[in-house]
């Protein structure tokens, strides 16, 4: 499990160093990982899989593909730690979008939680920008990617729970990948005529980000609770953000760190509280 959240933390970098526009590295990242686990399909494509669950799992690689278009733009236009802090609202669309879909109830701690996340990202904005309506580029483009990256979560919910993992991210990574060609065609933005720096970190997106962190994730997801797991994943924009001081040199005011803690903060608030504190009370029985 930690080694997917280290596998995902690194991504930033290797956007940052690829040096490509954020549609053209979105396209390669999911491509290459679709090729990868393509073998793997293959062993499990025998058991059924509806044509709804395909359907469904095709739309939610239409909303990663986008997730990733405008989350990659943020890295690049940014810096490393705030796109990968601020798409973490997602588990906020996440929550209201499960009430008017799936009719879940929350309580009103999973809500305060995420009042705080936003309050936080007041913060890292700055509130004398918001009421001017400065918001930088990148971190809008970052609270977008968290949107897309909350309607993937909701599109591909109840088909996780039906259908093998391998099976449902390979639909994902397909529909991901066609939305992403058509972009980058759309857009004409390059495919090719890169460097060899440029194609192996691409590469390393694909290999090391989307499968080895993705993988290491859903594989936890069959020993520890759904919960648990969502809470330790908070841990990606901390160690992002200690990457990003080491190795790329970035630096933080006090206000962003104060932000950055109020996010983390509310959305450990509403995990954890999630289901009127189920979640505390396992931890404090273990």
């Amino acid at each position: 499990m930690f080694l997917g959240i280290v596998c995902i933390s690194i991504s930033a970098y290797f956007v940052k160093k690829a040096n490509v526009n954020g549609i053209s590295v979105s396209f390669y990242r999911v491509c290459f990982a679709t090729l990868i686990i393509l073998p793997f399909y293959f062993q499990v494509k025998n058991k059924n899989m509806s044509m709804k669950s395909i359907c469904l799992s095709l739309l939610g690689g239409v909303f990663f593909a986008f997730e990733l278009i405008f989350w990659n733009t943020a890295v690049i236009i940014s810096n490393t730690t705030f796109p990968t802090l601020i798409v973490n609202l997602s588990s906020v669309w996440v929550g209201i979008g499960a009430m008017f879909l799936f009719r879940e109830k929350l309580n009103r701690f999973h809500w305060a939680g995420n009042m705080i996340a936003i309050l936080g990202v007041a913060v890292i904005i700055g509130i004398n920008n918001i009421v001017h309506m400065k918001i930088d580029t990148g971190f809008l483009f970052s609270i977008i990617a968290s949107i897309f990256l909350a309607l993937y979560i909701l599109s591909v919910k109840e088909v996780r729970q039906k259908n093998s993992t391998i099976q449902v991210v390979f639909f994902t990574f397909l529909g991901g990948t066609i939305t992403l060609l058509i972009c980058c065609i759309a857009t004409g933005s390059a495919l090719y005529g890169f460097s060899l720096p440029s194609w192996v970190y691409l590469l390393c997106l694909g290999l090391i980000t989307q499968v080895g962190g993705y993988f290491s994730i859903n594989y936890a997801l069959g020993y520890i609770d759904s919960s648990t797991v969502s809470i330790l994943t908070l841990l990606q924009p901390i160690l992002t953000a200690v990457f990003a001081v080491i190795v790329l040199g970035e630096a933080f005011t006090v206000h962003h760190i104060i932000g950055g803690c109020l996010v983390l903060g509310g959305l450990v608030i509403a995990l954890l509280f999630k289901d009127n504190g189920n979640i505390v009370k396992s931890i404090i029985k273990k």
